[in-house]
């Protein structure tokens, strides 16, 4: 099964069984498409990602991907990762890149799918910009953010998850996600987040890629990090 056929398969199951579901109909169109028709919503249509045997999904993918559907509103990824500079040229298409649960979101909450904005981002977007010290915030992956910072202060790089804790395992799948980026610290938005165990801390050691709870991220935002 493909990954497009999968997807289908999961939009015609929300059909079926979810009464809150806004999905009337699912179409798959030529090797990659999905069209999902909407009860009082425009019809969205979308892009699917197969696995790419260890290669990033580039900006070449998507500009052909765009060509194959132009209709397309939204890149749906998964099991693939993403050269960062797909983000950036995704915005000047007017395409949303995300994941399948932000495809299913975007489906019931936005007239225009490619508009979707995951609820972490504008979290993190608004922590930042009170700090007066982030000028801008890039996204270069999933859940990679490349942060300008005012004069004197060199950019960084960070990778925001969204949990209370953090395993060893669960930080090195993490870094895993992004062969393409090497950040600067790995920050836990979730503010019921208590602290790191010992191993994790270890493991972020001996890589070089500190962890933060957000606050303390925050707190920190002013340091050169030279």
């Amino acid at each position: 099964m493909t990954i497009r056929d999968w997807i289908v398969t999961q939009l015609r199951e929300q059909d079926d069984f979810s009464g809150k579901s806004k999905i009337s109909n699912v179409e798959a169109i030529g090797a990659h498409g999905v069209k999902v028709e909407r009860s009082g919503y425009p019809d969205a249509y979308a892009y699917c990602v197969e696995q790419g045997a260890g290669t990033p999904f580039s900006v070449e993918d998507l500009e052909a991907a765009l060509e194959e559907l132009p209709e397309a509103q939204m890149v749906i990824v998964t099991r693939r990762s993403v050269s960062p500079d797909v983000y950036s040229r995704s915005a000047e298409l007017g395409l949303s890149v995300d994941t399948f649960g932000g495809f299913g979101r975007a489906l019931q909450d936005f007239d225009n799918i490619s508009q979707y904005v995951h609820p972490e981002e504008k979290y993190i977007r608004r922590r930042l910009a009170a700090t007066r010290v982030v000028t801008s915030v890039d996204r270069v992956g999933h859940r990679a953010w490349l942060l300008t910072r005012n004069v004197g202060l060199r950019p960084l790089s960070i990778v925001t998850v969204d949990r209370y804790e953090m395993t060893d395992e669960q930080f090195g799948a993490v870094i895993d996600e992004y062969p393409e980026l090497t950040p600067d610290a790995l920050v836990v938005t979730n503010p019921s987040a208590q602290g790191f165990g010992e191993r994790v801390v270890k493991s972020s050691k001996q890589v070089c890629i500190p962890l933060f709870k957000i606050d303390d991220f925050i707190s920190d935002i002013r340091k050169p990090w030279n």
